[in-house]
């Protein structure tokens, strides 16, 4: 056989392996939608969930007071009002959704609001309570960024006067009215969903997790847990290798998130808390080669709009993904807070939203978009 035709063989062989590895990463995209529920599913071995904790962040259960609290009101009473609202950090595209929504409906029900970046720093929010307070509103959304130190910081700011309903986070005491959502089941499904479509796609694979964490959060434990709880329901011999701390944003969850895979190259699983941590995580399977649909699975909570590039990806390993509402957590906010200004709420007033999942085709990541994320 000459040269030319051994080229001609290569190429081939080379051209061929590009279609079967192009195929298999459809495939895996096509079977994550094939594999998708919004249900949560049901230990096939009771024995494999009986050690993972239950839910602790929804210490007051998770009923919602009555009421259209996802609906846009004719009027508000916080038309003609001061209106400040803090959020964990602005750079997290959610808070920035949430920021871009608040600004809308301060346009359309007139009233002055003042946004208030707590930059993903304890410090910084302890200063920011201070900062509301001089600012002197009618009142305030507060988003914690920790559910003990929120209660003292809540109660500052009522002290002074002001109305305050508290969003995202759960304090860690009845203290105002709050918004929140549950944290154990939305997570639960998304670990159903993983854990269908690792078993449909590597079959009796071994599945050992890693998880990029922010353990400081109640809520944060309860996804974590919930995850692990709906993945072994579906796998139930899998095992955890290691948690992290990943900090809740990209910078930090990509150190921690290399560092687990260097120590742990087996991990074949891998949640993040939220989607910074899961986008860390991805980005360090890429520094490592190994980013692919058939490096394993990796499933997170958040639905922000980055992360949806990477649920709808031929090649991304990214395929299980619930949904962390920004124009459902600031309606329901905005809503419970007018209440609060009326006087028809008060601290025993909770409202939950839904956490739903995200099915990983085109229009279910396009009508997620278009209700969470809508582009001006």
């Amino acid at each position: 056989m000459n040269r030319n035709v051994l080229r001609l063989a290569g190429a081939s062989a080379i051209a061929l392996g590009a279609m079967i590895s192009t195929a298999l990463a459809e495939d895996a995209t096509a079977l994550a939608v094939q594999t998708f529920s919004d249900e949560v599913c049901e230990p096939a071995d009771p024995a494999a969930v009986a050690d993972i904790p239950s839910g602790v962040s929804g210490f007051t259960g998770y009923d919602s007071a009555p009421g259209a609290w996802l609906s846009e009101p004719e009027a508000s009473a916080l038309t003609g009002k001061r209106v400040a609202l803090t959020v964990m950090g602005l750079g997290q595209p959610y808070f920035l959704a949430i920021s871009g929504h608040w600004k809308r409906l301060a346009e359309k029900y007139d009233f002055e609001l003042r946004v208030f970046d707590g930059r993903f720093d304890a410090g910084t929010v302890q200063r920011l309570v201070d900062d509301v307070i001089s600012y002197a509103p009618d009142a305030v959304a507060f988003a914690p960024l920790d559910s003990a130190a929120a209660v003292p910081q809540v109660q500052r700011m009522k002290n002074e006067g002001l109305t305050v309903v508290t969003y995202n986070v759960q304090p860690a005491e009845v203290v105002a009215p709050r918004v929140f959502a549950n944290d154990y089941d939305g997570p639960r499904i998304v670990g159903c969903n993983a854990g269908r479509y690792y078993k449909a796609k590597f079959g009796d694979e071994p599945a050992i997790i890693g998880v990029v964490d922010f353990p400081q959060l109640p809520q944060v434990q309860d996804r974590r847990n919930g995850f692990l709880y709906g993945f072994l329901s579906i796998v139930p011999d899998a095992t955890v290798a290691q948690m992290v701390d990943g900090g809740a944003v990209i910078d930090k969850a990509n150190a921690a998130a290399s560092d687990m895979l260097q120590a742990n190259p087996e991990i074949n699983v891998i949640f993040g808390i939220n989607n910074d941590s899961s986008l860390g995580a991805l980005a360090a399977l890429r520094a490592a080669g190994s980013y692919s649909s058939d490096w394993g699975v990796v499933a997170s909570v958040d639905g922000s709009e980055p992360i949806m590039s990477e649920l709808g990806s031929d090649e991304s390993p990214q395929k299980a993904e619930s949904g962390y509402p920004p124009y459902d957590f600031t309606i329901a906010t905005f809503n419970l807070l007018g209440a609060a200004v009326a006087g028809e709420a008060d601290e025993n007033t909770q409202v939950v939203v839904g956490y739903p999942p995200i099915a990983p085709s085109e229009d279910g990541i396009k009508s997620w978009l278009d209700r969470q994320y809508p582009r001006d």
